[in-house]
């Protein structure tokens, strides 16, 4: 019966396989590191992928950022001992932007200046930020403890603050923050007394945006959040500093600027409009910059499908290499059991039994180093994922094409050989020692 045959042709050769342990498992060793590259790299590449596209959706698919920046020739006349320079945004930009760009939901305006926190014998060098109430929901960030402003803070400009949970740790060491006091020093004004009405969880690095960093380039972690009008109504917009025997005091009205849509699709054709509107008055001055969540994240999936296909190919040389291997040792084994073939060919044995008896054996070893690859690849990701606690995404359809190329490679890799061996001369292969 040919299912009796073929099962017979399997545990030959099984038998086969097994009387060379060692030489079997080198030889599979090949495959089970392809395999296994397959899966791996393709589940680190889509882990750091998500990552980083979440990263892009919490800043928001419907925003459009405009941050504050200064302008090349205002960093060049500041060198000297005293300058006052003006850039930035204005408070006419985000109410222009409000009232003229069509499919605005809403427009969230930003301060922040560099301030220092104190409470008790704690002294935090810190970054105060002056917002409004759904400052949270263009973030995604997530109130921890207590609540974050509101619009009667903003309405009566109360002296209310929120901060991180990084800022409150180190400020408040052992205790709880909420309706403690925290005073913030400022130089012309004197120190201001604010109270703690929640904490807001701290965003991942990833999620950081430039202007959460300062001058030196670190990232800036400690943030207290105020209401915008109080922020202006105590601190002004005037950021002085007067280190090394210089004065220098730059005036920014906004820090930033977040535009909402209420269609994704708006962002990109609304950017013309926004550029006009921010250009108004400015006789050319590029003091600001747009960012749009919506182009980068269209432009990393652009490079994780690149970066996927790189790693498949270099994943499928570890394959390829292992299928010339395996050639290798099949050749060397026709070698070994030429006087076998010509026994089993002077039995009876057709060229075809031949041929599927060696194309079976390489099949079976380029799939049981298949599945060993399966299982270390998936059992290395799922160790990465919940262990170290690194994003790593195991793809289903990865599995399937590391596990079926496999199949191909012990299909083509050992076509040769067989072949080779029974084209064997039966008389001439009874007489090899």
């Amino acid at each position: 019966m040919p299912g009796f045959s073929v099962l017979r042709v399997i545990q030959v050769g099984f038998k086969s396989l097994h009387l060379h342990k060692l030489r079997s498992a080198l030889t599979m060793l090949g495959m089970v590191i392809g395999v296994w590259a397959v899966i791996t790299l393709v589940a680190i590449g889509e882990g750091a992928s998500q990552d980083a596209q979440e990263a892009i959706k919490r800043l928001g698919a419907q925003n459009v950022l405009i941050r504050s920046i200064k302008p090349l020739d205002q960093k060049t006349q500041s060198q000297g001992f005293s300058f006052t320079s003006e850039f930035g945004l204005k408070n006419a930009d985000a109410t222009r932007i409000s009232h003229t760009i069509p499919g605005v939901k809403r427009v969230l305006p930003i301060l922040q200046q560099r301030k220092t926190a104190v409470h008790g014998r704690s002294e935090v060098d810190c970054q105060i930020i002056g917002t409004f109430p759904y400052y949270p929901e263009f973030t995604q960030a997530r109130i921890v403890a207590g609540r974050f402003l509101t619009e009667s803070d903003e309405r009566e400009k109360t002296w209310a603050c929120v901060l991180t949970v990084g800022m409150a740790e180190r400020l408040f060491t052992g205790q709880n923050p909420l309706e403690e006091t925290v005073v913030i020093r400022e130089e012309r004004q004197g120190s201001k007394v604010f109270r703690v009405v929640g904490l807001i969880e701290e965003r991942s690095t990833a999620d950081k945006m430039p202007q959460d960093e300062d001058p030196s380039g670190k990232t800036i972690e400690d943030n207290i959040y105020i209401p915008l009008s109080t922020m202006k109504g105590i601190f002004g917009t005037l950021d002085v500093d007067r280190s090394a025997g210089n004065y220098k005091a730059e005036r920014v009205e906004l820090s930033e600027i977040r535009v909402e849509f209420h269609d994704a699709e708006q962002v990109l054709s609304s950017l013309p409009l926004i550029r006009d509107s921010l250009n108004k008055g400015r006789d050319g001055v590029k003091d600001y910059e747009i960012r749009v969540p919506l182009n980068e994240l269209n432009a990393l999936k652009q490079q994780k499908e690149r970066d996927t296909r790189m790693l498949l190919y270099i994943a499928c040389i570890s394959l390829l290499v292992g299928g010339i291997g395996i050639m290798n040792i099949m050749l060397a084994t026709v070698t070994e059991r030429t006087r076998e073939i010509g026994v089993r060919r002077a039995l009876g044995a057709t060229q075809n039994d031949i041929i599927v008896q060696f194309l079976i054996e390489t099949i079976m070893l380029c799939l049981l180093g298949g599945m060993v690859g399966v299982m270390g690849g998936w059992g290395f990701a799922e160790f990465r994922h919940h262990i170290l606690e690194i994003t790593t995404i195991v793809k289903e359809w990865s599995i399937i094409v590391a596990f079926g190329l496999s199949g191909m490679v012990g299909v083509f890799f050992g076509l040769y050989p067989a072949i080779r061996a029974a084209n064997l001369d039966p008389i001439e292969a009874l007489r090899h020692a």
